[in-house]
């Protein structure tokens, strides 16, 4: 099949525009997109310096080299990376990281569950399953990524989310009657609040893989599917994905809807003063003790496992 834009061979099909395109003119695209949602909201400065949340998977090595391209010639613009050890047995997130930030010339920063928690993801799972371990991770992951990188002066935090995970968690959480984390998003990192970035949030994950392994694919093997630590899904939240995929498939429109309704409500809720939050962190809340600090106290007092 032939790109649209010109002759060369596609390696892009785009279902919801129905374009096929080759690599020069997929790229164009894909870029044009990233920096549109970077300029809309405002998301790169003068003075800035960029931590990219570097989880060792093709997403995160997608958005460093974007984002080091974007930069390149910014000299106002500092650039570095910072990857979270969860202590997940057999990962190689750590060496693929690594990998990445060298071939993209960035500070590279690590973290360690181990040192940081004195504990690791996998003691979590086995003492108090998945579904626990899963929620705990996220939230310790995030404090420790805002540490590392309040500790090196990073003034925003960017991270690889697409248009499917928006779309995906707003939709589950509608089946579900808890909106509080997806209407009312906090927008920063951790307990330390710096501004969360997330330049993909309009492209879909099979566009930004395959960004990755076109851009990326000299620098190592990227693994689409490279589970991360808190990866995985309680069995309504697999459910609800697995019947939004199916429904995209004949209506490849749907999780753009999704993700930019979650979006315009959560923008309307805000502008009314109706975010729910906590008093401590911020976090969104439905009332009730904070979930966030929850989970932050039992670690503090050593009772989370």
């Amino acid at each position: 099949m032939h790109c649209d834009a010109c002759r060369r061979e596609a390696v892009v099909y785009q279902p919801y525009s129905g374009k096929h395109l080759c690599p020069v003119h997929f790229l164009k695209d894909f870029e044009a997109k990233a920096k549109h949602a970077i300029r809309s909201h405002g998301w790169l400065r003068p003075g800035d310096h960029i931590a990219v949340a570097l989880s060792g998977d093709a997403a995160s090595a997608a958005l460093l080299f974007f984002l080091a391209k974007l930069t390149a010639a910014r000299r106002d613009i500092r650039l570095s990376a910072i990857t979270i050890d969860t202590g997940m047995s057999g990962s190689p997130a750590i060496a693929q990281a690594g990998a990445m930030a060298a071939a993209c010339s960035v500070e590279w920063h690590c973290g360690s569950f181990a040192e940081r928690y004195g504990m690791t993801i996998d003691e979590m799972v086995q003492k108090n399953g998945p579904d626990t371990a899963r929620r705990s991770c996220r939230v310790l992951l995030c404090d420790l990524l805002g540490e590392i990188a309040e500790a090196h002066g990073a003034t925003r935090c960017a991270f690889a989310t697409t248009v499917d995970e928006t779309a995906g968690d707003f939709f589950s959480s509608l089946l579900s009657g808890k909106v509080e984390r997806t209407l009312f998003p906090a927008g920063v990192t951790g307990k330390t609040r710096i501004p969360a970035i997330r330049p993909f949030m309009d492209i879909p994950a099979p566009e930004v893989i395959r960004y990755a392994e076109l851009c990326c694919g000299k620098y190592g093997t990227w693994d689409a599917l490279l589970p991360g630590p808190c990866a995985g899904q309680d069995s309504l939240a697999a459910d609800a994905q697995a019947a939004l995929d199916m429904y995209s498939d004949r209506h490849p429109a749907a999780k753009f809807a999704l993700a930019n309704l979650a979006g315009t409500l959560a923008g309307i809720a805000a502008a009314r003063g109706m975010t729910p939050s906590c008093p401590v962190c911020g976090e969104p809340i439905d009332g009730g003790e904070c979930n966030a600090c929850g989970i932050r106290r039992d670690v503090t007092r050593g009772t989370l496992l």
